[in-house]
């Protein structure tokens, strides 16, 4: 009974927000239902008859996990999971509403969840999943980590509830947890040596079992598993680990159609803002999230630099603006407009590096607006997570 009117209020109260904030309202029914049923997530996951797969590390989640659930429903499972990338607590009891009956039960086969790594060693104490997921340890959020190292015992918690861990042993802080089943990236190439993912460094260099899968680059990237090549769509390192991780856990969960497989790897369709190309206003826009040094290089290092109009925000979650000054802005000749209650902070970085500004607006509103007006054929915009989201419902575009 507790359980039916906790999805009932919550049902109601994000109704009643998404009239007042359309595009929004998504979190607080999901914070309402977790203090009224606070055992509802898992009473509705526990019931699934091919339980619980998590996802988590420092980058990639969401992409790793778009491809795995995918992959999974080209094999047929009806699978749930919280496809707005709200990967805390809250997000999954607002998914629950969204996608559950009346009394929050899941007519799914399986769950996929992105977990927050740092807040997923609490979630899955209670929901045992059966196989996790791990992408890598990246120096970031240095204001909510302090250390990388603290990611690491985050991860490891998160890992040794699970049946089956996958992880990224491309990654030396992720051998470090002493799993033997993982993934090794070989990036050896004809056309020149690969860029390696930037990691968190580290001075050791755990060794770790042969892998079960591998990357190769050249013109292009493809992943090995077993007697199979499947080409990935991936535009560089990182990208092509989160397909090659999503490949290896749908191989532990289903018999693997690698026709299937192949159609998902190959489409250019990635989770939203993250190299998205969507149309905004007859326009394709070129949307790219940026949440920290190491994402923030990866996406300028991917654009050409020249693209018009460009424009680069930092909103009000990058906590330490100080962070900027390790990114190298030098091969930007023009932003058009810098936006974001950090903008300021972005434009001095950029003026150091000799970068033209157009514009400096801190509205994420404003700043949207303005470079909607602007003349150009590759609009472009990197954006750190809050003003991609202010953005976002501004223009209609809000998961």
């Amino acid at each position: 009974m507790l359980d039916v009117l906790a999805v009932a209020l919550g049902r109601l109260l994000r109704f009643l927000l998404r009239i007042v904030r359309p595009g929004g309202g998504s979190a607080l029914p999901g914070v309402l239902v977790s203090k009224l049923a606070p055992g509802l997530l898992a009473r509705s996951i526990g019931n699934l008859p091919q339980g619980l797969v998590v996802v988590s590390g420092s980058a990639g989640k969401s992409s790793t996990t778009q491809a795995l659930v995918r992959i999974l429903q080209l094999h047929g499972l009806r699978v749930f999971s919280n496809p707005s990338t709200a990967n805390i607590k809250q997000g999954y009891f607002s998914s629950i509403l969204t996608q559950g009956d009346w009394r929050g039960r899941l007519r799914y086969d399986i769950a996929v969840l992105e977990v927050d790594e740092g807040h997923g060693a609490m979630l899955v104490e209670d929901l045992k999943p059966r196989l996790a997921v791990l992408t890598n340890v990246l120096s970031d959020q240095l204001d909510r980590f302090v250390d990388p190292e603290l990611v690491i015992e985050k991860l490891a918690k998160i890992a040794a509830p699970a049946g089956q861990v996958i992880f990224n042993a491309d990654d030396p802080n992720l051998r470090s947890l002493g799993i033997q089943e993982g993934l090794s990236a070989s990036l050896e190439s004809t056309t020149g040596s690969e860029p390696r993912p930037k990691y968190a460094l580290r001075f050791d260099s755990p060794a770790v079992e042969p892998s079960c899968a591998q990357i190769v680059g050249g013109e292009g990237y493809s992943v090995q598993l077993r007697e199979h090549t499947i080409s990935s769509s991936a535009t560089s390192a990182p990208h092509a680990i989160n397909d090659a991780l999503a490949l290896l856990a749908a191989d532990q969960l289903v018999e693997l159609d690698f026709k299937a497989v192949q159609s998902v790897l190959q489409d250019s369709k990635r989770v939203f803002a993250r190299n998205e190309i969507t149309e905004i206003q007859n326009r394709r826009v070129n949307l790219r999230l940026v949440q920290n040094p190491t994402s923030f290089q990866l996406n300028l290092d991917e654009i050409s630099g020249d693209e018009q109009p460009l424009m680069l925000m930092a909103g009000s979650d990058i906590h330490d603006p100080s962070w900027l000054w390790t990114v190298d802005f030098s091969k930007l000749k023009r932003v058009d407009i810098v936006g974001g209650s950090n903008a300021f902070d972005l434009a001095l970085r950029l003026s150091y590096d000799g970068v033209e500004i157009g514009l400096v607006e801190p509205s994420p509103t404003d700043a949207a607006d303005k470079f909607l007006e602007l003349a150009g054929d590759s609009p472009t915009i990197l954006f750190s997570a809050d003003a991609m989201r202010r953005v976002r419902r501004h223009l209609g575009l809000a998961k």
